[in-house]
């Protein structure tokens, strides 16, 4: 899920129409670059599917992002001035919530090609209880406000060098007017976003680990494709589909469809065999036998 601050929807919204107004004249100047051609060429992503009542995209009804668009929108761009990722945490977490984090921060370092780095962990006591509510339905299913994490606990804490920068929670988010939850919450032009473990899993359960953490690898990797300005995708299976529940959730991949990773390229200039290498090694590491395939199609259609 993604969010702008209040006081900047409306300069967000002019942004984000001339951008989709100038598309013609982007594509003169945007295509997408040789790596994405190839893989786009070979078959291997999956159309995205009609969406089913109770879907993101069928309730939701987004437009779709082109590469040109993107490029047009001026989106957030990695700098030698920003060029870093920094993961704040706040609250308590288990061994075994700690131990999906330091895989998390692996695997964004690889996806991303960035430099991850560990803000000093923050005490949940900061939050105050006007950003507090237990969940309508349950005894003691604690959330936390996910704008006022956004806009007063992290944003004013982000480094001047900063990409961007995510927090991390264990603790359930909502993001209030008539939402029950969300799995994250992440802004377009400001770089921050906030992401929660607490509905993926027990990782504590050796038979849910695995599905937990690739639902955190997910679930970090889209939202800090939001804060490098790409909209869901509606064009393939992809990483930045939209989501409304965890069922949906579990049915998208974690790459990027070939237009994504043409945006994903622009922001922040991978090296795609470095990349999928690294991708593959990582999923083989972590039981993550599908995803490791796929990366290894990836590299044979370059």
């Amino acid at each position: 899920m993604k969010e702008v601050f209040p006081a900047l929807r409306f300069l967000l919204a002019v942004g984000l129409v001339l951008g989709l107004v100038s598309d013609t004249f982007a594509q003169k100047r945007a295509v997408l670059p040789a790596f994405a051609k190839k893989v786009q060429a070979a078959g291997i992503y999956d159309d995205f599917p009609e969406p089913k009542p109770g879907d993101w995209q069928f309730e939701q009804r987004e437009p779709d992002q082109s590469f040109s668009q993107y490029v047009q929108s001026q989106p957030v761009r990695a700098t030698k001035q920003r060029k870093f990722l920094y993961v704040q945490t706040l609250g308590e977490f288990t061994e075994k919530q700690e131990e999906i984090l330091d895989k998390t921060c692996e695997y964004l370092e690889i996806f991303y090609g960035l430099e991850v780095r560990r803000l000093k962990p923050l005490s949940d006591s900061i939050v105050p209880r006007k950003a507090r509510r237990i969940l309508p339905g349950t005894a003691d299913q604690e959330q936390f406000n996910v704008m006022y994490l956004l806009e007063k606990v992290l944003y004013p804490r982000v480094p001047k060098n900063a990409a961007a920068c995510l927090m991390f929670t264990s603790t359930d988010l909502w993001p209030g007017n008539d939402w029950n939850f969300c799995f994250g919450y992440a802004a377009y032009r400001h770089r921050v976003g906030v992401w929660s473990i607490a509905r993926n899993g027990d990782p504590e359960d050796e038979q849910q680990y695995t599905e937990v953490l690739r639902r955190t690898l997910r679930l970090a990797t889209h939202e800090t494709g939001h804060m490098f300005s790409m909209m869901h995708c509606i064009q393939h299976r992809c990483n930045m589909n939209g989501s409304n529940s965890l069922e949906e959730s579990d049915t998208q991949p974690l790459e990027m469809c070939p237009v994504c990773l043409a945006k994903l390229h622009y922001a922040v200039k991978f090296n795609f065999r470095k990349r999928w290498t690294e991708l593959q090694e990582f999923y083989e590491e972590n039981g993550l036998l599908p995803e490791a395939e796929f990366a290894e199609a990836c590299l044979e259609a370059q």
